[in-house]
């Protein structure tokens, strides 16, 4: 695994790098591009937010006592946040309310 590992990372910062540049490239583009943008972002953040599972899961809490995992599903998700909030407003995109249409709380 450890040897797999440095491929896959880089392979997935290659589809981050595209995905942002193609957003990129769709907010320019004019034709309503940026709203197209802004549309997709207000229906997959909040999915996004919602993989990260309930907010004081016990399965979670004994996955990380095992080992399994390193992080609370809180702590995932605000991590998450941490991270792709900035991204979005530097695009110029607005950042969904976190609370509105979740599914896991």
């Amino acid at each position: 695994m450890q040897r797999i590992l440095p491929d896959i990372v880089t392979e997935e910062l290659g589809h981050i790098e595209y995905g942002y540049n193609k957003t990129v490239e769709l907010i320019e583009s004019g034709d309503d591009g940026k709203a197209k943008a802004q549309k997709a972002v207000d229906y997959w953040y909040i999915r996004a937010l919602d993989m990260f599972g309930r907010t004081g899961s016990k399965r979670s809490e004994r996955y990380r006592y095992w080992g399994l995992k390193r992080r609370s599903n809180e702590q995932a998700r605000q991590d998450y946040m941490n991270e792709v909030n900035p991204i979005l407003k530097k695009i110029g995109l607005n950042v969904p309310d976190p609370n509105q249409g979740r599914r896991y709380q």
